[in-house]
C-alpha cells in the first residue's frame, strides 16, 4: 500500500473514533476492516461522482471533507459533497446509486453492500435495474466469512460476482484488504462504463 493511501487509513481511524466519541446515530458502527475498501474506493472516484455508504462506511465522508459533526445522523447526507444519506434497508442503497448514475450518466456511482444486502431482493433488482439502464454504477460488495460462532448461516446460493455476471454486469474479485487493489478495481470499472461489480474479500482466508 502507499504511504498516501496509508495515511488516508490512518486518517479514516482517528475521524471513526471522533464519531464514535460523539454518540453517532443509531450507535456507533466502527469501520473496522473496511477501512482499505473504503480508502480504495474514494480514492477512485472523482469529486463529481456520488458516494452511497452504508453506517459503517460513513465515515469515510470525512475524507471528502465532510465535518465529522454532520455524520451523526446519517439520514442527512452531504449534497454539496456527493454524498448519499444511509437509508434505513441496506439493499435500498443498491437501487439509490442506480437512480443517481441514472440521472447524470456522465457521472458515477458507488454504493457499499455486504452479503447481507446482496442477499436482498432489492439488490437483485437493483443489478437488473442498472444493466437495462447501462447506468454507470459501481456495486462494491464486502464479503466477510462467516465462522463457526457466527449467528448467520449463508445467505447466497452464488457469489456476488457470479449474480451480477448473470445480470451482463462485469465483475471482478479484489483483495479487501489491500486499498490500493480496491482503488485500481474501482478505475478499471469506471473505464469500461455502464455497471460493474466489484467483490472485496476480508478476512482470513480471502
Amino acid at each position: 500500500m502507499s504511504a498516501g493511501l496509508t495515511e488516508q487509513v490512518v486518517a479514516l481511524a482517528k475521524a471513526d473514533a471522533a464519531l464514535a466519541a460523539l454518540d453517532p446515530k443509531p450507535f456507533p458502527l466502527p469501520v473496522g476492516e473496511l477501512a482499505p475498501v473504503v480508502v480504495g474506493a474514494l480514492e477512485a472516484l472523482g469529486r463529481g461522482d456520488w458516494w452511497v455508504p452504508s453506517l459503517r462506511e460513513r465515515v469515510g465522508a470525512t475524507l471528502r471533507g465532510v465535518p465529522v459533526e454532520r455524520l451523526v445522523d446519517p439520514a442527512l447526507g452531504a449534497r454539496p459533497f456527493k454524498v448519499a444519506p444511509a437509508t434505513g434497508s441496506p439493499a435500498l442503497r443498491a437501487l439509490v446509486a442506480v437512480g443517481l448514475a441514472s440521472a447524470d450518466p456522465s457521472r458515477h456511482a458507488l454504493v457499499h453492500l455486504g452479503i447481507g444486502s446482496a442477499s436482498d431482493g432489492a439488490f437483485h433488482e437493483a443489478l437488473n435495474t442498472a444493466a437495462l439502464l447501462e447506468a454507470p454504477v459501481v456495486f462494491v460488495v464486502s464479503v466477510h466469512p462467516l465462522d463457526g460462532a457466527a449467528p448467520l448461516g449463508r445467505q447466497l446460493a452464488a457469489t456476488p460476482s457470479a449474480l451480477a455476471e448473470a445480470f451482463g454486469i462485469g465483475a471482478e474479485q479484489v483483495d479487501g484488504t489491500d486499498a490500493a487493489a480496491v482503488r485500481d478495481a474501482v478505475t478499471r470499472a469506471k473505464a469500461a462504463g455502464g455497471p460493474r461489480l466489484i467483490e472485496a474479500k476480508l478476512g482470513a482466508g480471502h
